[in-house]
């Protein structure tokens, strides 16, 4: 479907990668796709997609392109461009040749699961009907082959019986042999949006996937062993009477046969076959056998065995066995690895298929085919060929000649690729038709053909569920090249065949396969058309007149099941456990297993040009075993070669418990093309399921042995940073000395340090640093302060550094002169201190700081948390800005110079100091902890240089008042600047209009007002948008937004009828001039909180008693809880105090701007800015109330626009490191500046691993960004997400309980360098947050709660504990 726009049109397709089959809508100007989103009509993914879903349009425009067809005269001569019409006529001229020369099964044609429909269906015609050879074989040989042939031998055709609709019913998942979360991620999503509703999930695989870190049972099995595991499960089901003897009695056959073969699989001798736990076993029977509808899901794990048709009939027999089939909810689920394999397959494009689900090797569909064919009968030949492996053997003893290699690269993908090098070496002919010229395979090619990408052609994708989708055609293809299908058909006219191959469009072939419905297997889609597609995706099977989906199949609803077997019944099989074809033994004693990763796909054609991707998945690997590594001293980055009977790779090592010892992991992306010596199928096993004839990928017996590594005598700097970051082990007279004063002091052997990667870039460069240095030493290497690196590990190296290099150092006597000297020398100058939560205060002091610089004065400017409350010993005066967080605490960033000040016995005569203190005047404690540390400076002695001024929001006055105070004081003619002085009022200056508290604002349009909330919420929490397009404003994740709103016209006539003031009655506005009184009301005015002077005001004028005990300093609990819920409006009704317009103005606070995180991110949201708005709405004593901002944006700024400023929050930024770990925790609206961390993460490429803890209400109607979250999640942007639902369960859990659960995480992530961020309420969530983290941070780290707190005090001053709290 396209849809147009006045400058941009939208064309709906499907994604080219896996087979979940996702919609997309691809965003088109002029011939260039602009932007790929999810299609949230689409039945696959309903809007989401992975990282390459989201990317593909890039590789449309890659560079390498085959545009061309290209043509190599001879072997060894080069491959150069010639027109596209002369390619295609010499490649149906030669093919020709070999064809009457040789015979037809001298050609082959190796084809994809890429491939449309249409061009899977002409290249099948093709090669079956007319040039007649066996050989066609296709990719997914390599993926499906085992499903396929297990589903039909065990329900008597290919394909799932039933649909994704399934996993949203399901009560459990068995996920076995698939790492769904990195290869079918929006798939894996969908189920786990069933998990948090109360699914159980288990993952069986020999490596701890992103899969397994989800699941409830994770069994980590031996590699290979999965038939036993299966029949283990069916043994105790069966034994527990957990089977549906009723279902299979009416709808199997076989069960009789299984009675004594399971005996032999009882828990004991399966778990000795498998490695796992017998009573892990018994726990999986056991939820399976309690689950009321179930599904398993499988791909290559189970497929890729030399027994993969057999773990596929023992899925479907514990399906068949608990009757968990063909019924919402249940069923045996084989997901495909590529967009159209399922189509393919329904083509018949591999051995003896045809089309319609039908085989060469059966009589009738045979004759079916050549009467839709129009060919004589008997043309059809009655075999089919031997698999993909059999393919290229042939090819390299030279029976084939001739190989049409189509939309893939055997090269790099197939097992043993030395036997395709071989064969394509030996061929007369090879042909590849791709879309990039730069592959493994293309450089064999005799002729390489141009194909177009999936936007630059029309066709129909079928994927895992039988969904077809039109691809819609968005661009034009570069060049001469062109669609799949065209290229077929049109070589196939030049051959002499185009009274069977003359082709207008795809829609006109698609027309054609429509004709090959099979009644006997349920294949139908006669009913679809490329014009009713272009309306919706389709669900086979589509009769005509047919809905549009149909999820459940082989059970009709007046016939009841009917499978498509010989009897009409499902088929048990009774298969037993064997050895994988290559065993692990003395030569090669490890496991070998390979795979993909989440961000790149296949061979990397296209992924591997999409920068983006190659910075989430950037390089091969193998993983290796802790304890395998240490065997061989192999420590990460080290290159391993991995070696097999048939050939080697070398790949750098990742040592991780992920995969068990005795075993290796390595995925198959990287090849030739991306280095020497990294094809993993270099060393692949090519034994074949004797049934499928798919390859044993998955169990590969190969020795594994260092390379390279670097002599002793000359070590390189990894090995100097492990040895350094290694706890010493070493004897000799020094280390039994450092044992004696570890003991002495109280300190226990150090554990090893663990360094993040630029922590570890960084020691590398310092020890190569002092490796080349060959200058004599002078003192001990330090690690400077600006180091990337926490102060504890920072003071933790440096004191190994002097340990190392400090010999023979000055006597006692010289330490102690040095440090009286030290002690008597004091600073020159000013020290001015500020402490911030949010960054006015470190602006206001950077301003107040330049402004006294003018005047002569010399400022050492300096946050809080990087002075030692001690040093004020060697100070001589003393400047604070600051601000107050909460209820009358220190910022963050003043809380550890705050807690040892308080502590602090030292007198500060000789001291002059004056404070500047911020606050918001609504709160009790305003501006308490300017207060509280003013109080604190005088109690220690130092002197007062002014009066402590406390300043509001709209204090730009009472700021300059201070500054010119500052300067009088300390400019003045008298020689002792420490003379006692106050300045109670000082003199305003003019405003100044920068950098102090106004900032400039600009008036946007409001483009986003979603409710963020679902259906039956209490709560009403919006995401928020503006238009920063023309205005010049910037901003940066982490900062936040001022909006200046407007009073509700409602409560501006409430107050003006209930006093009786007219709202034409002219008033006059400091700094806004002269206006009506309900003007000055609706904009300049808090007329919603009551402050203390307004109470006041009213209490004088009302002479109400009780409103003056309301106001007393000892009431503070008192005058809150009265005050609750009531607004300026309420106590002008209760109390009808005599006002008129001007004293009633004077007692009103001015209308301040509202600070919100920005949730959004300008990498991500290009000329936008995003926030989470909570709107306020409640009744006190009947009337309506609202917040004043919230209802502002949710109700009115979408007509009004809305007068904004960016407030930088230099004090809550991502890290500069982009490998840091982040851990975020925001219940509530605290998530807005976490989903612009994440969303600026997910843009830049940043490497570091991310963990947010997010609470709300109810996870139904209250879990705010759910999609975007989950898709980070799962394209691996978001490593951990942990969620606190308070009322979803009997017991309230909040994130902070979320955090003690995950102690030991946490802990470990804050040890490897990550930074913590807080965002929410500061009263009650920052407090718990606070408090949870230093709990955890003493019970892990095994600390007193004052080192705790120490700590973390210690992260805050190191900028990695951060808060925006409110």
């Amino acid at each position: 479907m396209n849809i147009h726009t006045s400058s941009t049109r939208k064309v709906k397709s499907a994604c080219p990668y896996c087979g979940v089959g996702c919609g997309i809508v691809m965003e088109v100007a002029g011939n260039r796709v602009t932007k790929v989103t999810g299609d949230k009509d689409h039945p696959a993914n309903r809007g989401r997609l992975c990282t390459k879903g989201m990317t593909s349009a890039q590789a449309i425009e890659a560079t390498g392109r085959l545009d061309r067809a290209f043509i190599r005269a001879d072997r060894n001569g080069e491959q150069v461009p010639v027109a596209l019409d002369r390619a295609l006529s010499e490649t149906a001229e030669r093919l020709k040749v070999i064809l009457e020369r040789d015979g037809p099964d001298a050609i082959a044609l190796y084809v994809s699961g890429q491939m449309s429909i249409e061009a899977q269906y002409l290249a099948n015609k093709l090669a079956k009907g007319f040039i007649r050879t066996q050989h066609i074989e296709s990719n997914s040989r390599l993926c499906m082959a085992s499903a396929a042939s297990g589903y039909k031998l065990s329900l008597g055709a290919d394909g799932p019986p039933g649909s994704y609709d399934d996993i949203d019913k399901a009560d459990l998942f068995l996920v076995i042999g698939s790492n769904m979360a990195d290869c079918h991620p929006v798939l894996f999503l969908r189920l786990m949006d069933r998990v948090r509703q109360g699914a159980k999930l288990i993952v069986v695989d020999p490596r701890r996937t992103a899969t397994a870190e989800k699941a409830g049972l994770f069994l980590q099995i031996k590699g290979g062993t999965d038939l036993a595991l299966l029949n283990g499960l069916l043994h105790l089901l069966h034994d527990s009477g957990r089977i549906d003897t009723d279902f299979i009695s009416a709808h199997t056959d076989g069960w009789a046969d299984m009675l004594d073969f399971l005996s032999a699989y009882a828990p004991d001798a399966v778990a000795a076959i498998t490695g796992l736990a017998a009573e892990d076993i018994r726990n999986a029977a056991e939820m399976i056998g309690n689950a009321g509808n179930w599904i398993s899901l499988w791909t290559m794990g189970l497929n890729q065995s030399t027994h993969g048709t057999w773990s596929s009939n023992a899925l479907c027999n514990l399906h068949l066995a608990t009757g968990a089939i063909c019924r919402p909810g249940s069923g045996p689920f084989s997901l495909t690895g590529q967009p159209n394999a399922m189509g393919g397959r329904e083509m018949g494009y591999m051995g003896p298929g045809l089309p319609g689900q039908r085989s060469a090797l059966v009589d009738a569909d045979r004759q079916f085919v050549e009467k839709r064919w129009a060919l004589p009968k008997g043309t059809i030949r009655s075999d089919g060929g031997g698999g993909t492996i059999s393919l290229f053997e042939d090819m390299r003893s030279g029976l084939i000649k001739a190989c049409w290699i189509i939309c893939t690269n055997p090269v790099a993908s197939v097992a043993n690729r030395a036997t395709v090098i071989d064969g394509l070496k030996k061929a007369e002919l090879v042909i590849t038709q791709d879309v990039f010229l730069d592959t493994e395979t293309n450089i064999y090619a005799d002729i390489l053909l141009p194909g177009a990408l999936w936007a630059e052609a029309e066709g129909v994708m079928v994927n895992s569920e039988r969904t077809m989708t039109l691809m819609g055609k968005a661009v034009e293809p570069p060049g001469e090249a062109r669609p799949d299908w065209w290229i077929i058909a049109e070589i196939a006219c030049r051959m002499g065949y185009a009274w069977a191959f003359t082709y207008a469009s795809a829609a006109e072939v698609f027309d054609e396969i429509r004709g090959f419905a099979n009644a006997k297997t349920g294949y139908d889609i006669s009913g679809a058309t490329h014009g009713r597609l272009a309306e919706s995706p389709l669900q086979w099977p589509v009769a005509k007149g047919g809905t549009d989906r149909n999820p459940v199949r082989y059970r009709d609803p007046a016939k009841g099941f009917q499978f498509p077997t010989a009897s009409g019944k499902a088929q048990f099989f009774a298969r037993p456990h064997l050895d994988a074809s290559e065993m692990p033994d003395e030569q090669f004693p490890f496991v070998l297993n390979t795979g993909r990763l989440q961000h790149q796909w296949h061979t990397m054609t296209k992924t591997g040009k999409i920068q983006t991707l190659n910075k989430l998945n950037s390089g091969p690997f193998v993983e290796i075993h802790p304890q395998d590594a240490q065997a061989f001293g192999v420590s990460d980055g080290d290159r391993v070669e991995i070696r097999s009977r048939r050939g080697f790779a070398i790949l750098p090592a990742i040592v991780t418990d992920r995969v068990l010892p005795g075993a290796c992991f390595a995925p198959f992306h990287w090849n030739d093309i991306f280095g020497n010596d990294i094809a993993i199928n270099a060393v692949t096993c090519d034994a074949v399921d004797p049934i499928s004839l798919q390859p044993e990928l998955k169990v590969c017996a190969v020795a594994l042995s260092p390379v390279g590594q670097p002599s002793k005598a000359t070590p390189s700097t990894s090995t100097l940073v492990q040895k350094v970051l290694q706890p010493v082990t070493t004897g000799g007279w020094l280390a039994a000395g450092a044992d004696r004063f570890a003991s002495a002091v109280g300190l226990k052997a150090p554990e090893p340090l663990v360094l993040a990667g630029a922590e570890r870039a960084y020691l590398e460069g310092f020890i190569l640093g002092l490796r080349i240095d060959d200058r004599a030493p002078s003192g001990v290497p330090v690690l400077p302060p600006n180091a990337p690196l926490p102060l504890e590990k920072r003071q933790r190296l440096n004191g190994l550094l002097a340990g190392l290099f400090s010999r023979d150092g000055p006597s006692l006597d010289a330490v102690q002169t040095a440090s009286a000297s030290l002690e008597e020398k004091r600073n020159d100058g000013i020290l001015m201190l500020w402490s911030s939560q949010t960054g006015t205060a470190e602006e206001l002091a950077k301003r107040c700081a330049a402004d006294l610089g003018e005047h002569g004065l010399k400022i050492r400017l300096a946050c809080m948390e990087e002075c030692a409350a001690d040093a004020l010993l060697r100070e001589n005066l003393l400047l604070v800005v600051t601000s107050t967080f909460g209820d009358g605490e220190a910022p963050d960033n003043g809380a550890g110079f705050w807690r040892h000040l308080q502590n602090s016995k030292v007198q500060l005569p000789d001291l002059g100091f004056a404070i500047l203190a911020l606050g918001d005047s609504s709160y009790g404690e305003f501006c308490g902890f300017g207060r509280r540390l003013d109080e604190k400076l005088e109690a220690l002695g130092a002197r007062r240089l002014l009066s402590r001024i406390d300043c509001d929001g709209d204090g730009e006055d009472k700021v300059d008042g201070w500054l010119d105070a500052v300067i009088e004081a300390l400019t003045d003619d008298d020689p002792d600047p420490l003379d006692t002085m106050t300045v109670a009022k000082p003199a305003p200056l003019p405003a100044i209009t920068s950098g102090t508290l106004r900032e400039k604002a600009s008036t946007v349009r409001l483009i986003r007002n979603l409710r963020l909330n679902g259906a039956g919420s209490a709560k009403e929490t919006r995401q928020i948008g503006f238009d920063l397009r023309d205005t010049g404003l910037n901003y940066e994740a982490g900062d936040a937004l001022g909006i200046r709103p407007s009073n509700c016209p409602a409560l501006v006539a409430e107050i003006l009828d209930t006093t009786g003031l007219s709202p034409e009655a002219l008033v006059i506005v400091p700094d806004a001039g002269e206006m009506p009184l309900a003007d000055a009301l609706a904009d300049h005015f808090e007329i919603a909180r009551i402050t203390p002077d307004f109470l006041r005001f009213v209490a004088e004028r009302s002479r109400n008693e009780g409103l003056n005990a309301l106001l007393h300093r000892d009431n503070k609990a008192g005058r809150e809880n009265w005050l609750w819920g009531r607004q300026v409006a309420d106590v002008l009704s209760e109390y009808r105090p005599r006002v008129d317009a001007g004293d009633f103005l004077s007692s009103l606070k001015r209308l301040q701007p509202r600070l919100y995180s920005i949730s959004s991110s300008p990498k991500a949201h290009a000329g936008e800015v995003h926030l989470t708005v909570s709107t306020v709405r409640y009744a006190h004593q009947g009337r309506a109330r609202h917040g004043v901002c919230s209802v502002f944006l949710a109700d009115r700024a979408e007509q009004s626009g809305a007068s904004i400023f960016v407030r930088p929050a230099p004090g809550f930024r991502l890290p500069g490191d982009a490998e840091r770990p982040v851990i975020m925790i925001g219940p509530g609206t605290g998530i807005a500046p976490f989903r612009g961390f994440l969303a600026d993460r997910a843009a830049s490429g940043a490497t570091g691993r991310n963990w947010l803890f997010f609470g709300e209400q109810h996870a139904s109607s209250d879990f705010y960004y759910r999609d975007e979250l989950l898709d980070w999640q799962h394209s691996g942007v978001l490593t951990r997400l942990d969620t606190a639902f308070s009322r979803d369960g009997t017991d309230k859990v909040y994130v902070q309980d979320r955090m003690l659960e995950k102690a030991a995480d946490l802990w470990r992530w804050i040890e490897e360098g990550a930074s913590v961020y807080v965002c929410g309420d500061a009263s009650r969530m920052a407090r718990d947050v606070d408090a949870a983290l230093k709990a955890i941070v003493a019970g892990q780290g095994q600390m007193s709660d004052d080192k705790a707190a120490d700590y973390v005090a210690r992260l805050a001053r190191d900028k990695r504990y951060l808060r925006d709290v409110y």
